[in-house]
């Protein structure tokens, strides 16, 4: 769709014959990807002046449209009411955003809450996918798994794909599930899910099977979209460091949900773990993994620009590549960076931030450089340089690190060993670290890190070579240096 069909749209929906002046530069500006600070400078106008201009725009379509529309959104939008025009679109009284349905515990309401704002607020790139894979929801996928790293956006592009028009169109209701200590037995998932009553516990034993059963049958019978997130959190590790559920009802429900007839509910499924296969590989059709990576530079500066860090002069334009560039556009770790620019005391300078900083990432950068293949004396502080960072490596990342150490203490050898090496090498490089154990027990500790998806590939003719994340390899260089690890010795 080119900018004048949108406007001619835009005006048709809105039902005015021409937007004025600054309505038009606001939409037109903000479809070609500028932010308000962005259009503001570019056109002399008070920033707040030109928010609110965008504000109103925004809800005179939400109201035209019923459904709520904003900057983030209305390029979808519009291309959706374009191919279905408006014999075929909702009434004001059918909205397009699906009615979010938070169940579990409180933690879990919250959860959903701050993902919706976190989308509504926040979401940039990755186009591109998410409009492949809702065309792979849409079609034969029943399944669909987002696996990765911790905070290189899982949860976020699951509740965006839900938030699609063409998807909540299909799928008017949107559950949200997250894992916990709390929530890992699958009979408490299947009751939130009928929203029933726990039943006594010879019952529990007696229809255990029986509540798969109906659970599939309710969303045969109950079309919705459900986004189970964090489900490393009902997994377990088995002997050669392959995964399956801590309930075997798991299993038994993502097979039955797999190969049913008919369904037309959809799952989306968010994970740090490899998934076990269901129905033993067959109907490979119907589930789909993508394996989520960092965001590229474009979309990387253009969450800057959402957060309002905007550089003003090449060399800040520079300090934000270089820092996207060392973090591998990990979206959570970049969010914190741009959080602390905007915030006191830097107040958006870029300049003074890369003055206190900056070191860690020329550090990052030489070390890349350097002839030497491994270092053991390399000191990296990409992790924890700041206090926001910090507080982030605690809550997150470090938990990686926790539940590695306990089920595989050979992978989590490897792994922190392996952050010696300062580029991708190929697998005979990473298995001679743990030589003194059996090649069995090498290849297992492999496979477990691969199964964890906390090894990145690099691809050269006719060789795969491995490496870890750079902020993961900060952490493990932490552990190996850490004289109170008796694991990372």
């Amino acid at each position: 769709m080119t900018l004048d069909e949108a406007l001619n749209i835009l005006e048709e929906i809105l039902e005015i014959e021409q937007l004025n002046k600054v309505q038009k530069i606001v939409f037109c500006q903000s479809w070609e990807g500028q932010s308000y600070m962005e259009i503001a400078n570019s056109f002399d106008y008070d920033y707040g002046y030109i928010k609110d201009t965008g504000s109103q725009l925004w809800q005179m379509l939400s109201a035209n449209l019923g459904q709520k529309v904003t900057k983030l959104n209305f390029q979808s939008v519009l291309k959706y009411y374009a191919k279905h025009q408006k014999s075929q679109f909702p009434s004001q009284s059918a909205s397009l955003i699906p009615e979010v349905k938070p169940l579990g515990s409180s933690p879990s309401s919250e959860y959903s809450a701050s993902l919706i704002g976190e989308h509504e607020t926040r979401w940039i790139g990755r186009e591109l996918l998410v409009d492949a894979l809702t065309q792979k929801i849409q079609g034969n996928c029943r399944v669909l798994m987002l696996v990765g790293i911790t905070g290189i956006g899982k949860s976020s592009l699951a509740v965006r794909l839900g938030l699609e028009p063409a998807m909540a169109q299909t799928w008017p209701i949107l559950k949200l599930i997250r894992f916990d200590d709390n929530l890992h037995i699958f009979k408490q998932f299947a009751h939130q899910l009928l929203e029933k009553q726990m039943p006594s516990e010879p019952e529990l034993g007696q229809n255990s099977q029986k509540l798969v059963i109906d659970l599939v049958t309710y969303l045969q019978t109950h079309p919705c979209l459900l986004v189970l997130d964090m489900v490393e959190e009902i997994l377990e590790m088995g002997a050669r460091g392959e995964f399956h559920y801590k309930d075997p009802l798991f299993a038994k429900f993502f097979d039955l949900f797999t190969q049913a007839e008919t369904m037309p509910s959809r799952l989306i499924l968010t994970s740090q773990d490899r998934l076990p296969v269901m129905v033993e590989g067959r109907y490979l059709e119907r589930s789909h993994l993508e394996w989520l990576k960092g965001l590229n530079p474009e979309e990387a500066l253009e969450l800057f620009g959402i957060w309002e860090v905007h550089p003003q002069t090449d060399s800040e334009h520079e300090y934000l590549q270089r820092i996207i560039s060392v973090y591998e556009g990990h979206p959570l770790a970049l969010r914190v960076i741009a959080g602390e620019i905007r915030e006191s005391p830097y107040n958006c300078d870029i300049q003074a931030y890369w003055h206190d900083y900056g070191e860690e990432t020329i550090a990052i950068e030489q070390q890349k450089q350097a002839s030497d293949l491994r270092s053991t004396a390399d000191s990296v502080t990409l992790a924890n340089y700041s206090v926001s960072l910090t507080d982030l490596v605690k809550c997150r990342v470090e938990r990686t690190f926790t539940r590695l150490h306990v089920s595989s203490p050979l992978a989590y050898v490897l792994l922190c060993m392996g952050a010696t090496y300062r580029c991708s090498v190929e697998r005979t490089a990473w298995l001679i670290l743990i030589a003194d154990s059996s090649k069995e027990a090498q290849l297992i500790a492999f496979q477990t890190l691969q199964r964890r998806f906390l090894l990145e590939t690099d691809y050269t003719v006719g060789r795969v070579l491995y490496r870890l994340h750079s902020l993961i390899r900060s952490i493990a260089l932490q552990h190996l240096t850490n004289p109170e690890s008796k694991a990372a010795r």
